[in-house]
């Protein structure tokens, strides 16, 4: 398997030409009927069994990004202070409740989870959920797995072994396993959050004391307000993390879909349940803000740590070429920021990451975190 023996060979240099603690691997679907020889070949290169990861509609890695065709994306990881532990369970009939339970039984207190599931089989929302209410308090990163647009199977990967219906996680501890954490967002807001002040269930009736449409379009660039068609794909909504809160504080939201709309009634329909008296944003897909809200988040972290050794970025499906008109944005943005700093991820299905000390899904997002040693 030359690509991942070139992928595993360039990441070992990156540290400095030894044999790798362990590591991180992520394919295209371009390469499902040889992922575990992709596998095997990736150990063999990084002297480590200790591997896990996914398949992602596309990978990112060396400051370029591969969206479809064959690629892959290894991370080879030697350190003193800090230790990956590699799971992987099955997602079962429930959704992977008890593959959240089951793992929350086996992490300690402390230390980061870098969860990879597959959402056909595990619920990401529902397994951040039981996790909390198992009561793990770990800080979980990660990303659902992706696929191909034909065939949109995912598959998690441990040591050189390939599951499906599963979710493989690194549970990493020791010094600098918290890492620092920038959330990019694809989606920006038209105007203040609204409040919703008539619901029923999933549907939004009335925002701040309006028919919800009509608060809708008034919100819209002149010109497409009254052809919202033509915004299919670019319109959605921002829930505040925790679903008490009482504002949206900026950057701070959760992107979810409209689901439909219903002019006879003036409503959106939601795709999950909303309560009356609780924050909800307007929100626009859009590129060019987009590229700006990278820039900031990159110019965030790169004055709260380091120096740093390593990093793993997460980016939603729905960005990349989709979303800025040309590939390879983020990963340029990134590699001009950090430099040669090694860092491998992956386009999925959803994102997940801490938000106001509660772990969260997130969806049209970039995750990035970034490890040192930490202090003494």
């Amino acid at each position: 398997m030359r690509a991942a023996r070139e992928a595993a060979g360039a990441a070992l240099e990156r540290i400095g030409g030894e044999r790798a603690d362990w590591g991180v691997v992520f394919a295209t679907p371009a390469h499902r009927p040889q992922y575990a020889p992709l596998l095997a070949e990736a150990q063999k290169t990084l002297g480590t069994a200790s591997l896990a990861g996914c398949s992602g509609a596309g990978v990112i890695g060396a400051g370029e990004e591969i969206e479809g065709g064959h690629g892959v994306s290894v991370l080879a990881v030697r350190s003193e202070t800090l230790r990956a532990e590699t799971h992987l369970l099955p997602g079962g009939d429930d959704f992977g409740r008890q593959a959240a339970i089951d793992l929350a039984s086996r992490l300690p207190e402390e230390g980061t989870l870098v969860a990879f599931p597959d959402p056909f089989a595990i619920r990401p929302q529902l397994m951040l959920a039981e996790l909390r209410a198992a009561g793990s308090h770990v800080a979980v990163i990660g990303g659902a797995a992706g696929g191909a647009p034909r065939h949109p199977a995912t598959f998690q990967f441990f040591g050189r072994n390939v599951a499906t219906r599963s979710v493989a996680a690194l549970h990493l501890r020791g010094r600098g396993a918290l890492g620092t954490i920038g959330i990019t967002q694809g989606c920006q807001p038209l105007g203040p959050p609204c409040r919703v002040t008539r619901a029923s269930e999933n549907i939004v009736l009335m925002l701040d004391g309006k028919p919800a449409l009509d608060v809708l379009r008034g919100r819209l660039p002149a010109g497409v307000s009254d052809a919202l068609e033509r915004l299919g794909g670019h319109l959605f909504v921002g829930f505040a993390p925790d679903p008490d809160q009482e504002d949206i504080r900026p950057g701070e939201y959760l992107v979810r879909p409209i689901v439909a709309i219903d002019p006879s009634r003036g409503a959106l329909l939601m795709a999950e349940d909303v309560r009356e008296g609780q924050p909800l944003a307007i929100l626009l897909r859009e590129g060019q803000a987009a590229r700006d809200d990278l820039k900031t988040m990159l110019e965030g972290l790169a004055g709260r740590g380091g120096p740093y050794k390593f990093g793993l970025y997460f980016n939603c499906a729905g960005r990349g070429s989709a979303l800025y008109g040309i590939p390879g944005v983020d990963a340029a943005y990134i590699a001009q920021r950090f430099g040669d700093l090694p860092i491998a991820g992956f386009f999925g299905n959803a994102e997940m990451a801490p938000l106001q000390d509660r772990n969260v899904l997130f969806t049209h997002t970039g995750v990035l975190a970034l490890f040192g040693e930490g202090e003494e």
